[in-house]
């Protein structure tokens, strides 16, 4: 027995011999410290959380959520809030910025008359619509349904100014019996005008005779033949929605003295140089010719 413990004694030495200096070489040593990196459980509840609510928002809303609606000063925004899974909630929707309730179902909770619901059943459309939009009706606005818990939707309204815009202005100058064509472009409209009056001066002329008017989306376009003396002045383009815009025409005779002041100078200016270059070139020759004494 004792000879086998003696045995046994020596084995453990051995191996301790042979595999200590590894095993303790891959161990760190003991002044070095250990960084351990702790998983952020917080940040991957709230990620989760965000999918969650990102996957309940698509059950209940076909619409998508941060949806961005632009309406121009004047013009009509409809926010849209369509639902898939309507349930026996109610649509409500509120302004965020001041957290007031603007309408529930179908009824308007504002003073405002302005605002009210368009509702088309069978689509299940419950979206705001805002007449004669405003500056300060800009924001985020939620629509929500009062399930368990309530789900809502952001959708985000941006106002923008609509001008029109005359190419060619401030100053047009053309020659009589030519074509006065003036183009009448709409910048930042969201929406055709009802309207686009034409004025020369204080008089409308879009009906008047040898005056053209031609249409589209995005502009108006003003031609007439043959342009005399009696179309000097001020036209204006004045859409039904968009700030105006003005533009002076002057019709010119073929007579030098009735061209514009710009014309008169490039046309003199090469006339005045090559005069002085002529003088100069016979002083010169002068010069040359003298005797030297």
């Amino acid at each position: 027995m004792a000879s086998n413990f003696r045995g046994f004694l020596m084995w453990c030495v051995l191996i301790a011999l042979v595999f200590g200096d590894g095993f303790y070489a891959e161990r760190e040593p003991p002044d070095t410290p250990v960084i351990r990196h702790r998983r952020s459980y917080q940040s991957r509840n709230k990620t989760v959380l965000n999918q969650n609510q990102d996957k309940e928002r698509n059950l209940v809303f076909a619409t998508e959520n941060c949806t961005v609606v632009v309406a121009q000063v004047g013009g009509t925004a409809t926010l849209p809030c369509v639902v898939r899974k309507f349930s026996n909630g109610v649509v409500s929707w509120i302004r965020k910025h001041d957290y007031h309730l603007l309408t529930v179902g179908l009824a308007t909770y504002n003073t405002d008359d302005r605002f009210l619901v368009e509702h088309v059943r069978h689509l299940q459309n419950w979206g705001l619509l805002i007449r004669n939009v405003q500056t300060t009706d800009e924001g985020l606005y939620e629509c929500q349904i009062s399930s368990h818990p309530p789900t809502s939707i952001i959708i985000e309204l941006k106002v923008t100014k609509a001008s029109a815009a005359i190419q060619g202005a401030p100053d047009l100058y053309l020659r009589a019996g030519s074509v006065l064509r003036l183009v009448c472009t709409l910048q930042h409209s969201t929406e055709p005008p009802a309207y686009v009056f034409w004025y020369h001066e204080q008089r409308m002329i879009n009906y008047d005779p040898g005056v053209e008017v031609k249409e589209s989306r995005a502009s108006s376009v003003l031609q007439v033949q043959g342009a005399d003396k009696s179309h000097n002045g001020n036209y204006t383009c004045s859409p039904s929605n968009t700030v105006p815009a003005s533009i002076i025409v002057h019709v010119l005779n073929a007579t030098a003295e009735e061209k514009p002041a710009a014309m008169q100078h490039a046309n003199s200016s090469p006339t005045l140089s090559t005069t002085v270059m002529k003088y100069s070139l016979v002083i010169m020759v002068m010069v040359c010719s003298l005797p030297i004494t």
